[in-house]
């Protein structure tokens, strides 16, 4: 008989008289002692019929290891069992004892046709096949070529040369960083392309180690994470915070870090961000929150609206007040604060529903800057800008200063040269203390609320 079988069995003395029988009726055998390697072993040699141990099913699911593989999906599986009656055997159970029986079932499978060329595809859910298992799947094969997967949160590609991994691209990550953010994704899809790759090796270790290496960081990853930001928080550095060298990583990261978090970003944006592994990223902040570096900001907090829908009428009938004679409208409400919070500043003014960012990219140096945009409806507009208060900046503030509907300083910033420069110019410099008590620039509810009351009292209200 023409037939080709794979025998699954962990109990190798079982396997082999079994085997050795079916072999004396012209039956070509391969054997397999798991699900893992029964796959491997199926997806080279296609066979007409497997017969699993039952019990090595029912702990392993060989039939929905096979179902996820495409090429294998068809093939019969049928279930050995020590013991039983003929008529108390279900459809795909078979007596292991009963070679008659054994041979009759094989005999009702069509010979397939040969083995699958190494150049077809290989498609399938990481949910049913988990990457770590087929990269090792793959890895075993020593198969070359393009491993794509798409999950919800973007595409990406690993990349092989005979078995091993050469690179990986996640989005825009790439290297050892996309390696290991895409091993830690449990939901998508994977299709393997065959080739002769002609790419850039970014990654040299052997696979073997990539592969521990990435399940010790995605676990590490997600207990972090947790610690970093248990209800999804955004992360700042903290205001006159010390540099603290990190022991877990190079100064540059901590430098990368710093400048990063001159703003508000969530985890996930402070880890798209950076080049070095999400772990080494996390390690890093750890260190810098133990130090007091980092402070955190609800998510909930960075998006608001300028005012509440009743207040709109009664504001823009405050900015129509302040024009200056001899300017063009809209009317400028003048911010002046310590340059490092100016991008925090400007990151919350963007944050407010109303306000339209500026076309401008912000300047290098330390210059005034415009903020945004309030748009109030009806047409009115009301503009904000920034102004960088330490004194040895004074000689740019004649940039910003004439023709403003008011100046509001925060944290008595430019102390007694910005009230003679604002004296010089007749504008208005209202304590920003003095309106609202302290405020946190980097919470846009807070700056919104500045902004309004502001408004009040250089309109007179």
């Amino acid at each position: 008989m023409s037939r080709r079988v794979l025998l699954v069995d962990s109990d190798v003395d079982a396997l082999g008289t079994l085997a050795s029988a079916l072999r004396a009726r012209g039956i070509s055998v391969a054997n397999a002692a798991d699900v893992f390697e029964a796959v491997e072993v199926a997806f080279q040699s296609r066979p007409d019929v497997v017969l699993v141990d039952k019990k090595l099913e029912a702990e392993q699911d060989l039939t929905r290891a096979f179902d996820i593989v495409p090429e294998l999906t068809d093939t019969p599986v049928l279930l050995l069992v020590p013991t039983g009656k003929p008529g108390d055997l279900g459809r795909r159970e078979v007596l292991r004892s009963d070679i008659d029986l054994v041979i009759s079932r094989i005999a009702e499978a069509s010979p397939r046709e040969s083995r699958v060329p190494p150049e077809q595809e290989l498609r399938g859910n990481i949910e049913q096949m988990p990457m770590v298992d087929l990269i090792q799947l793959l890895n075993m094969n020593r198969r070359s070529g393009v491993l794509a997967i798409t999950t919800n949160y973007g595409a990406g590609e690993i990349r092989l040369s005979e078995g091993e991994v050469v690179d990986a691209v996640y989005r825009r990550l790439e290297g050892e960083k996309a390696f290991y953010r895409l091993l830690g994704e449990h939901a998508g899809r994977f299709a393997f392309a065959p080739g002769d790759l002609a790419t850039v090796r970014r990654l040299t270790a052997p696979t073997s180690h990539l592969l521990m290496e990435a399940m010790r960081q995605v676990d590490e990853v997600v207990r972090r994470r947790r610690e970093l930001a248990p209800a999804g928080e955004a992360l700042l550095m903290a205001e006159g915070s010390r540099p603290t060298t990190l022991p877990t990583g190079p100064a540059p990261l901590e430098r990368e870090l710093t400048a990063l978090l001159q703003i508000p970003r969530s985890v996930d944006e402070i880890l798209d961000e950076l080049p070095s592994t999400d772990l080494a990223v996390l390690e890093a902040i750890v260190v810098l929150d133990g130090a007091a570096r980092i402070r955190r900001i609800p998510i909930a907090e960075l998006t608001t609206p300028f005012a509440p829908p009743e207040q709109l009428a009664v504001l823009r009938s405050l900015v129509t007040r302040l024009t200056r004679p001899g300017f063009a409208p809209p009317p400028r409400l003048v911010i002046a604060t310590g340059a490092k919070r100016m991008p925090a500043l400007a990151h919350a003014i963007r944050r407010i529903i109303d306000a339209a960012a500026p076309n401008d990219s912000p300047p290098r140096a330390a210059l005034p800057r415009p903020l945004g945009t309030l748009r109030l409806g009806d047409g009115v507009e009301l503009a904000l800008t920034g102004l960088p208060a330490e004194e040895r900046f004074a000689p740019t503030w004649a940039v910003a200063l004439p023709g403003a509907a008011a100046v509001v300083r925060l944290n008595d910033a430019g102390g007694s040269a910005l009230v003679a420069h604002c004296d010089a110019v007749e504008v208005m410099l209202i304590d920003a203390e003095s309106v609202m008590g302290a405020v946190d620039v980097a919470v846009p509810a807070q700056v919104a609320a500045l902004v309004r009351s502001a408004l009040e009292v250089a309109a007179g209200v």
